[in-house]
């Protein structure tokens, strides 16, 4: 049976690492976030909403976001329309590309519950930019009344879940700090040149990497972007909220230019009695 194509847009989060609203952040056409990404929805799905929480107005259709976590945010759509699949991508993608959700749609299989891209940094599936099809919509309520709010969970482990890869890798970079910013700007701008740099590794990093140190080649300007390019390697369990940087033996922002030459040092919690 074919559903109806419905269009999700999340724009209720606190952004709270960015500092300011993701969604009506600036990158491109002259448009906030929420703006362009509510545009390509409408070209793609019959009916596009915005999902945030109820008292905000942006003009547009919406859904009421109980925020209570992403996973809500889309039970809430099925609520609204249960008989429809639902397209879902978060504002916090200025990468993504009407071409990528298309290579999606075109490529999903109907035989799934959900077709979802895969993230570059560890391979999981994305949650926030995935078709749910009609099919997710009860094992999502289930999740819901359980208390299981993770949609990785659901899709790794309650649905049945095809799995794409972009044929843009960045497309899927989120930018939730001002460091992922930065990155996202010199990607657009074309200003990211690649540079050898020196990563230095202590504790549990080291262990993982096996080794000391080395010499690294990057076109990331932040360490933001260049930590998560070895966490991508060596599949690092610590976010960046957890870990300390350094830049050349001083302790660094993550927002921090890092140029040729520069020695990095990612430090990780150390357990003590």
């Amino acid at each position: 049976m074919i559903h109806a194509l419905n269009g999700l847009l999340l724009v209720g989060g606190k952004s709270s690492r960015m500092g300011s609203n993701k969604a009506q952040l600036t990158y491109r056409d002259g448009l906030p976030e929420w703006q362009r990404l509510h545009a390509i929805l409408e070209e793609l799905c019959d009916e596009v909403y915005l999902s945030h929480p109820a008292g905000i107005d942006y003009g547009v259709p919406a859904i009421n976001d109980p925020g209570q976590g992403p996973l809500a945010a889309i039970h809430s759509a099925f609520e609204h329309d249960a008989n429809a699949d639902w397209l879902v991508i978060a504002c916090d993608l200025p990468l993504l590309e009407r071409t990528n959700l298309e290579q999606l749609l075109k490529g999903s299989d109907a035989t799934y519950d959900a077709s979802a891209f895969s993230s570059r940094v560890d391979g999981k599936h994305e949650p926030l930019c995935t078709l749910y099809r009609q099919s997710a919509g009860p094992a999502i309520a289930t999740a819901i009344d359980q208390g299981d709010a993770c949609p990785r969970h659901i899709l790794h482990h309650k649905i049945k879940t095809q799995s794409m890869q972009p044929d843009q890798p960045h497309a899927l970079d989120n930018a939730n700090s001002p460091a992922d910013a930065l990155e996202v700007r010199a990607h657009l701008s074309g200003a990211r040149v690649e540079k050898s740099i020196q990563v230095r590794y202590f504790a549990q990093l080291k262990e993982i990497a096996n080794k000391d140190a080395e010499e690294w080649k990057t076109s990331s300007v932040t360490p933001s972007g260049i930590y998560e390019e070895l966490k991508a390697k060596y599949q690092f369990p610590h976010k960046q909220k957890q870990l300390m940087v350094a830049i050349n033996d001083d302790f660094a922002d993550w927002a921090t230019p890092v140029k040729e030459g520069d020695e990095l040092v990612f430090i990780p919690p150390v357990a003590g009695g």
